[in-house]
C-alpha cells in the first residue's frame, strides 16, 4: 500500500530539496558559531553523530534548531535542550546514504512510488545506488538507531524516527514541541 505511514518521506518535497541544494551551493560553508551552537546543545556522543552529517545537513539542522529554540523560548519547553538536540539530529541517518543533492532529489521522487517495506529491503542490500536510496528513504529509522547506539537522548531518537512520517510525534514528544519541530523544519 502506498500512502500514510507506509510511504517514506511524505512531507519531503522536490522544490524544498532543490531550494536547499541551491542554498548550499551558494553557501560559503559552515558559520563560525554553528559548531559551538551544536556542541552546547548536544552530548559528546550526539555531537559526534552531528559532525558525521554533510555540510548541507549540518547547516540545515542548525537553522532548524535555531528556529525551534526561538519558537519554544517563551514556553515551558524553552530551556529544555532535548528539543534543540532533536532538531540538530533529526536527519543524521542521511549520512548513511551518502547521496549527492541530485541523488537526493531522485530519491525523493522515488518516495512517491516506493513504500517503506521496499525502501527497507533496498537499504538492506549490499552497496550500490539502490541501497543508498533505500537508506535515504528510511533515514529517520536509521538515524534513530544511530542516536540510541551513541547513547543519545530518547527524545532525539524518537523525533528522528517519526519526523518525516504521518504517524504523529509519539508519546515522548509533546504536541506543541512536535509542531515547533515540524514548522521549523519546513520554514
Amino acid at each position: 500500500m502506498i500512502g500514510g505511514e507506509n510511504r517514506p518521506l511524505p512531507r519531503a518535497t522536490l522544490p524544498e530539496l532543490l531550494r536547499r541544494a541551491v542554498a548550499a551551493a551558494r553557501s560559503a560553508g559552515e558559520e563560525p558559531g554553528d559548531r559551538a551552537f551544536a556542541r552546547a546543545h548536544l552530548t559528546p556522543g550526539e555531537f559526534e553523530l552531528w559532525q558525521r552529517q554533510s555540510a548541507l545537513d549540518r547547516d540545515h539542522s542548525v537553522r532548524v534548531a535555531r528556529r525551534v529554540e526561538r519558537r519554544l523560548a517563551e514556553t515551558v519547553h524553552g530551556r529544555d535542550s532535548r528539543w534543540v538536540a532533536a532538531a540538530l539530529l533529526h536527519d543524521v541517518g542521511k549520512a548513511d546514504a551518502q547521496l549527492s543533492p541530485l541523488e537526493r532529489a531522485v530519491a525523493t521522487l522515488a518516495s512517491r512510488v516506493v513504500d517503506s517495506a521496499t525502501a527497507r529491503r533496498w537499504a538492506s542490500q549490499d552497496g550500490g545506488r539502490r541501497s543508498r536510496i533505500g537508506s535515504y528513504l528510511i533515514h529517520g529509522e536509521i538515524g534513530a538507531r544511530m542516536i540510541r547506539a551513541a547513547g543519545g537522548r530518547a527524545e532525539a531518537a524518537d523525533w528522528a524516527e517519526v519526523h518525516q512520517g504521518d504517524r504523529g510525534p509519539g508519546a515522548s514528544i509533546p504536541p506543541d514541541v512536535a509542531a515547533a519541530l515540524v514548522d521549523s523544519d519546513v520554514a
